[in-house]
Order: structure tokens, then sequence, then C-alpha cells
């Protein structure tokens, strides 16, 4: 791992542990065992590395989603969204742990935001095939659990999510 790559993993873990105005660049410097001089040599400022953060976890996240959208079967779809947000915070709890924290920072935001753009369509798609008389409010109802259930997995990694995720999907099905 380079010193570049040790700063920003150990920024994620402070930022999301204790907050990123908490972190000064002493601290982070000091538990990355660097010297604030190379974080600023190779992020510029803290906000950077931040955004350097923010924006490299999304495009880990987007490799891991992306065979997930091609999902033909529309049931089949809706099931591995309702998955998806516990995958994801298992996989990454430290980057899903600072999102949580940062819903306020505008660039955090908008890159959750860019992440989530292609699902609404995709999901009222789905409902669409599956017979549901109202199947944009579906999508939209869905995807406020999915938001809700990674804040609550990301702020508490202890939760068992899985019995949730099976009840929900059981009120997901074919329409008659």
């Amino acid at each position: 791992m380079s010193r570049k790559q040790l700063i920003a993993q150990t920024a994620l873990r402070l930022f999301a542990d204790r907050g990123y105005e908490q972190v000064s660049t002493q601290l982070l410097a000091k538990e990355a065992g660097v010297s604030e001089a190379l974080i600023f040599k190779h992020f510029g400022t803290k906000e950077q590395l931040l955004v350097s953060i923010i924006t490299t976890g999304y495009q880990r996240v987007v490799e891991q989603v992306r065979g997930r959208l091609t999902e033909e079967d529309a049931l089949a779809f809706v099931h591995n969204m309702i998955d998806l947000p516990y995958e994801l915070v298992q996989k990454e709890p430290a980057f899903w742990k600072l999102q949580a924290r940062l819903t306020e920072v505008e660039f955090a935001r908008k890159q959750h935001a860019r992440f989530l753009q292609p699902l609404p369509a995709l999901l009222q798609k789905a409902f669409e095939q599956l017979g549901y008389a109202q199947p944009e409010q579906e999508a939209h109802l869905l995807l406020l659990l999915v938001e809700t259930l990674w804040k609550v997995q990301a702020a508490n990694p202890q939760e068992q999510m899985q019995d949730m995720l099976e009840f929900i999907k059981t009120k997901y099905g074919r329409q008659n």
C-alpha cells in the first residue's frame, strides 16, 4: 500500500469514527505515521482529501452494483435492491458510516444522488412489469426504505438486518 493510500484509508476510518470536523490533519498524520506535509503534498487540503475519499468510494460502489442494474427478472431486481444496502455496508462499513455523517455536506449528497440516479426509473419499470397499480410510488417507497436501511446499518453494524430484509421482500411480489 502506498503512503497516499495509507493516508486515505486512515482518514476514512477517522472521519467515519470521529466526524470530519473533529479530525485535524495533525491527528491524521500521527495516526497514519506520516507528516502533515505529506498529506498536503498528496491531497492539497483536508477538504480535497475528503472529496478523494468520497469519489473513490463511490467508484468502488458503482463497480459492486454494476451487474445488479442489468437484472432482467423484475422480482429479482426488486429483491436485489432490497439486499443492496446491507451488502454494501457489510463490504465497506467505514465508507457508509462516513456517508451517513456527511448528509449535510453538498459534495457527498451530490455523489450519493448521482449513484442513485438510475434507480427510480429502473424500479418503476420493474414494478410496472410486476403489475403494480402505482409503480412510480412503489419505486419511491422502496428507495426510501433502502435509504433508511443503509443508514441504520451504517450507524449500528451489529443491527440484525437480515430478518427485516426478508420481511420487506415478502411485501413485494407479482401482482394479479
